[in-house]
């Protein structure tokens, strides 16, 4: 196989795994064409005293909401149901040893004041692995409080180790869905998992290959992204077009791009997709938010073998798939809840001059660490863009194997009026001990025979 210089790719090719700050974890590998529309009996309970949000009631949401969705919701676009939750209970969906993991992790740890870097305190070295949050106490007075919530949520991304789903890419607008894209994504994440690798020869935090499905004018290109344990590299991303039966570097800035023409972005996967070195971080502010939850308890995992686990997930409905329905074409409107959250807001800006976002500001929870709100400005500061990501608990019998997984994005343009789907798979594995070489260019290749 023959490499190329660094480049960007055309538009449309589609870097699914460019998110790999991803890393963290999300999605992909063989999905059941069967849908699964029914919750676990314990989320079915948590629904009884759901609450409709909706033009009706929209004051209820002020504080809760970024400004560009509140606008919606109260234009009659946007309809969420609410459903109250125990704290304690939506903690523990993470489980009770990922909590013990992050109290003993207190004092552990430190940043590099000048790249936001993970070292162990006292020291420069940097760690290969890390369960449990790694600050587990945020003082907001903490002039590195931001990079520390980013390092919260960016270890929080990989607690399955290796992830895989089939998903979809959807463009839609005004008229319903005009552009439609099925994909598969393998992560392994080595950095946040709940058990440390056995292996990891190349000293990497993630590493991801993607693999588009359909159409014909997308099939066969493949991606494989490796993002290096260190302060200061960028992602290694690769990307395979079967027309030219070549691999060729591409440059990590493409994170930033829109994927195959759509409106949603590499960097939309758990609403940020990169190192916590990439940004430039500040907190700007504390709150509650309403989050985008499938559950809001975890789902179950079952054993598919030794090193394989197997998760079952309610499918998203979007508007444009409900006959009859009201409101913005993208919107979801079966199976996803808002559940009410304590939040940090953060500020990030990327450091690379060739990233096309400007100031982008995320709704961080307190305690799990998610990302569920974006609010994206372009270079000359300008607001044109939100997402909101979306994400499914699952764990095992036990409570011993928490895992979050992103599962919805849901990006709009405000100044297009359109939007994106990526995520809404019904389906999804976890796997506990992935074959390093499978993650190559040897494989990269290989996909598309």
């Amino acid at each position: 196989m023959r490499t190329g210089t660094s480049t960007r790719l055309p538009l449309g090719v589609i870097p699914g795994s460019l998110a790999l700050g991803l890393i963290v974890l999300l999605v992909a590998g063989a999905a059941s064409a069967e849908r699964y529309n029914t919750l676990t009996p314990e989320n079915k309970a948590a629904q009884a005293d759901a609450w409709t949000l909706d033009s009706s009631n929209w004051e209820k949401a002020e504080g809760l909401l970024p400004a560009s969705v509140l606008k919606r919701l109260k234009s009659g676009d946007y309809t969420f149901t609410v459903v109250p939750i125990d704290d304690e209970k939506f903690k523990n969906n993470l489980g009770p040893n990922y909590w013990a993991a992050s109290e003993a992790n207190e004092g552990k740890y430190d940043l590099d004041p000048e790249t936001c870097g993970l070292k162990f305190t006292g020291t420069d070295d940097i760690p290969d692995h890390v369960f449990g949050k790694p600050f587990p106490r945020i003082d907001p007075k903490d002039p590195m409080a931001a990079c520390k919530i980013a390092w919260n949520f960016y270890l929080g991304n990989q607690l399955g180790g290796g992830v895989g789903a089939t998903f979809t890419l959807n463009g839609v607008d005004a008229d319903g869905e005009f552009r439609r894209i099925k994909m598969f994504l393998h992560i392994n994440g080595y950095q946040g998992r709940v058990e440390k690798s056995a292996e990891n020869p190349e000293n990497l935090r993630a590493t991801s290959l993607s693999h588009a499905m359909e159409p014909a004018d997308a099939e066969g290109v493949n991606i494989l992204t490796q993002q290096l344990n260190d302060w200061t590299s960028t992602d290694r991303m690769w990307a395979y077009l079967p027309q030219t039966r070549r691999a060729r570097r591409v440059n990590a800035a493409t994170r930033s791009d829109p994927l195959a023409g759509l409106d949603i972005f590499s960097d939309d996967l758990n609403c940020f997709a990169g190192k916590p070195e990439y940004y430039k971080w500040k907190l700007i502010g504390e709150g509650k938010v309403l989050a985008p939850i499938i559950g809001p308890y975890a789902l179950p995992q079952t054993s598919d073998t030794d090193t394989r686990l197997d998760v079952k997930i309610p499918y998203l409905k979007a508007g444009y798939e409900t006959p009859g329905h009201k409101g913005a074409n993208w919107q979801i409107t079966e199976n996803l809840t808002l559940v009410e959250r304590p939040a940090w807001i953060l500020e990030g800006y990327s450091i690379d001059p060739y990233y096309n976002f400007g100031k982008v500001i995320m709704y961080v929870d307190k305690d799990m660490g998610r990302i569920y709100w974006k609010d994206v400005h372009n270079r000359a500061g300008e607001y044109f863009y939100t997402a909101m990501c979306g994400y499914h608990f699952s764990n095992n019998a036990e409570g011993s194997y928490g895992v979050v997984t992103p599962n919805l994005v849901m990006g709009v343009n405000d100044k297009t009026n359109r939007a994106a789907l990526g995520g809404r798979y019904d389906a999804q594995f976890i796997e506990k001990d992935f074959d390093p070489n499978y993650f190559s260019l040897r494989a990269l290749s290989r996909l598309s025979d």
